[in-house]
């Protein structure tokens, strides 16, 4: 026991006195020495150890005094641990709060109870020390008040770093958000920048924690900025630091929010600067949204819609319509939400009138290539949720509005076929204004219709010509597995998630059609080839076509030499070769990056051996610098000290100027070359162009498989 007390005597001497020293050193100097920075960012990494130590250690101890089974030096050696990281963890906080930033109240309350935890801590290990020490009166109380101290200290640690209600934001009923269903509605602060800041920003400009003394949680706090001034210029996006932040290279230490927070995205970039150069407005609703296009779209994401509560429909309602000749099926599988289709040309209005048994249920109603009449259709009336009603009769008429106008929530009617006429859809629209109105080979009139457009703000279609589509594309199949890149053969799979859809392709260029070849289980492919498919259903449009062009690798490359290496961000340039394609996210650990630098590559394959194209993947991602290279050069040889030829060089174009993420492959043909040795060059725009936000500033180019097939 005395051995252990000794060393532990002489581990706490030089903790003391190390971090005593680095403390005092830090004190005396002008400027917080870089290390002391170093060190303080260790804290919330050794935090948690004294924390769960200290609770495990009372478990055991309360354990012990029950099973009459106490384990002194498990219980005192526990203790040692506690303490001495509780002091180390100390001395870590003071290091970091010397960064800044943090609400000095708040901060103090969390020092200080930091420091009595680790005294409390320390206390308890010098008691554990003694003889007998279970038996000391003061040993429980002591460790009771050491276990509220530390949940004291944690409490105004995570007031520091999340806020001032981050324990209790739970704790009590969400407020609930004030429905707004139109752009017009929208405050552009409070319902959408506050919103943006809330989320990406408030985390470190909050009340207590202020990186760079700057706050953003209110209208005061944003106008008088931080330590280095305003944070927003009005009228002048560019000349405000809080947007110019943004706009700095991910791994620069000044952007924001830094690298591995959550980022903003392209359309909340571009509403702050909108705010902005609009004159930095708290008070009003958001401006010139009918007559912008960007700024509707952008704003229509912070819209809040009433929530509606559907129930469940019973299993035997379920089976009662389907049994009577309707299709049901779930929205969202395990939702409530149904679509329901006709499935017989005629019903008798008894039949029809079953669908009440679902009336809550029913969210869309599809009666195509049915007979129905007026009568028929006074159900409908009952369908509170229904947001999508198809008919196609002539026999239903204008007596049919009267049970429409009690769709309070429906958004898309399909009138096709019917003999309703202007003056019912005139009527229909002074009550209920559905989002799109299809109403070809009906009695309405063209110009008519234009007008009632106009006036009540939705979307008539009256004639095929003028571009009558219904909103019944399918969506593209999905393409099992994801990579492209094979050595011997690859097995492909392709899925829809509806029923009853055709899946065609083809393999020689050509798109498919309603005569291509059927997927039936899996394609396989032996050789490179492009691969087009396309989903196929009728009475529906078919999908757009997925293409993919697969390749067969050739030569796999297990010798290279890499003249400039990449970025120590993103710098294994065996990922160039490896055969795992990337996805259209540059942080997946698949692309190498190289900032403002060329990619240059010696690749030996073993042997001469015959190779007719090679390519390479790359990324753009606009808002991150990264662009597509411009330029694609190989060059070739027998011998590696002997001349290199050119063999192939292609300029690369890109299109649009900023675009959401996406990524290409690009391939120079070179048949029937036989070499060695290969030289490949892909350039990168060195700087990004005048039309970028950030212009002047190095470019990224980042690159994913270079083969040979």
């Amino acid at each position: 026991m005395k051995e252990n007390s000794q060393a532990y005597k002489s581990i706490f001497l030089v903790v003391i006195l190390v971090f005593g020293v680095a403390t005092l050193y830090g004190i005396k100097t002008d400027e917080t020495p870089r290390f002391l920075l170093f060190l303080g960012r260790f804290h919330p990494l050794l935090l948690h150890l004294p924390i769960g130590a200290l609770v495990v250690t009372f478990f055991i101890d309360v354990w012990g005094r029950i099973q009459k089974n106490y384990s002194i030096p498990i219980v005192r050696n526990l203790l040692g641990f506690t303490a001495i990281f509780s002091i180390i963890t100390c001395f870590l906080g003071y290091f970091l709060s010397l960064e800044g930033g943090y609400q000095k109240q708040t901060l103090d309350y969390h020092f200080y109870a930091g420091i009595i935890t680790a005294l409390l801590a320390s206390t308890l290990f010098l008691l554990s020390l003694q003889p007998n020490f279970k038996t000391n009166k003061t040993f429980l109380p002591i460790f009771v008040l050491s276990l509220i101290s530390i949940s004291v200290t944690g409490h105004y640690g995570s007031v520091l770093t999340h806020g001032d209600n981050f324990l209790t934001e739970y704790a009590r009923f969400s407020k609930k958000e004030k429905t707004i269903e139109v752009v017009d509605s929208l405050k552009i602060y409070e319902n959408v920048i506050a919103k943006i800041l809330d989320k990406k920003c408030v985390h470190c400009h909050n009340a207590s924690k202020q990186k760079g003394e700057l706050s953003l949680i209110s209208e005061a706090s944003i106008l008088k900025g931080g330590k280095d001034g305003v944070s927003v210029v009005a009228a002048n996006a560019s000349m405000s630091p809080l947007y110019q932040r943004l706009l700095l290279p991910i791994a620069d230490e000044k952007h924001m929010p830094p690298e591995g927070k959550e980022q903003l995205t392209k359309d909340e970039i571009w509403l702050l600067e909108y705010w902005i150069n609009n004159g930095v407005d708290f008070k009003n609703y958001a401006i010139n949204a009918k007559e912008n296009d960007t700024l509707k779209k952008a704003l229509e994401k912070y819209l809040v819609f009433n929530k509606i509560k559907i129930p469940k429909a019973s299993k035997d309602d379920i089976e009662k319509i389907q049994n009577i000749g309707f299709r049901v099926l779930e929205l969202v599988p395990g939702e409530a939400a149904l679509n329901v289709k006709s499935l017989k040309a005629s019903f008798t209005k008894e039949t029809i009138d079953q669908l009440s048994a679902l009336k809550e249920q029913i969210v869309e109603l599809d009666f195509n290539d049915t007979e129905l009449t007026d009568p028929m259709t006074e159900v409908i009336k009952e369908f509170k949720n229904l947001k999508t009603l198809r008919l196609n009769s002539p026999k239903i008429t204008d007596n049919s509005i009267s049970n429409f106008k009690k769709l309070e929530r429906l958004e898309v009617l399909n009138i096709y076929n019917t003999d309703i006429s202007t003056k019912g859809l005139s009527e229909l629209l002074q009550v209920i204004q559905p989002k799109k109105i299809y109403a070809w080979k009906t009695n309405i009139n063209n110009e008519k219709a234009t007008q009632l457009q106009k006036e009540f703000k939705v979307q008539i279609y009256c004639n095929l010509a003028e571009g009558f589509v219904e909103d019944s594309r399918l969506e593209v199949p999905e393409i099992i597995p994801a990579k492209t890149l094979f050595t011997d053969s690859i097995h492909i799979s392709a899925i829809s998630r509806l029923k009853n859809v055709t899946l065609r392709y083809t393999l020689n260029g050509k798109t498919p059609d309603t005569t291509s070849n059927i997927i039936k289980d899996k394609i396989i492919l032996s050789s490179s080839k492009t691969l087009k498919i396309g989903a196929f259903k009728k009475g529906w449009l078919p999908s757009d076509i997925v293409i993919r062009e697969y390749a067969k690798v050739k030569q796999q490359v297990s010798n290279f030499i890499i003249h400039k290496k990449p970025d120590e961000r993103y710098p294994d340039a065996k990922k160039l070769f490896d055969l795992e394609e990337g996805s259209l996210s540059f942080k997946d650990g698949k692309w190498v990056g190289y900032y403002g630098n060329d990619l240059q590559t010696t690749i030996d394959l073993g042997a001469i051996k015959t190779v007719d194209h090679i390519s390479f993947s790359c990324l753009e991602d606009v808002g991150s610098w990264i662009l597509y290279p411009t330029n694609f050069t190989v060059y070739a040889s027998n011998t590696k000290n002997s001349t290199f030829k050119k063999i192939g060089e292609l300029a690369i174009n890109r299109e649009g100027e900023g675009a959401e993420a996406e990524m290409k492959k690009i391939t120079i043909k070179v048949s029937g070359t036989s070499a060695r040795y290969f030289k490949v060059i892909i350039k990168n725009h060195k700087t990004l162009p005048k039309w970028h936000p950030a212009a002047g500033n190095p470019s990224w180019i980042f690159v994913d498989e270079i083969y040979f097939w």
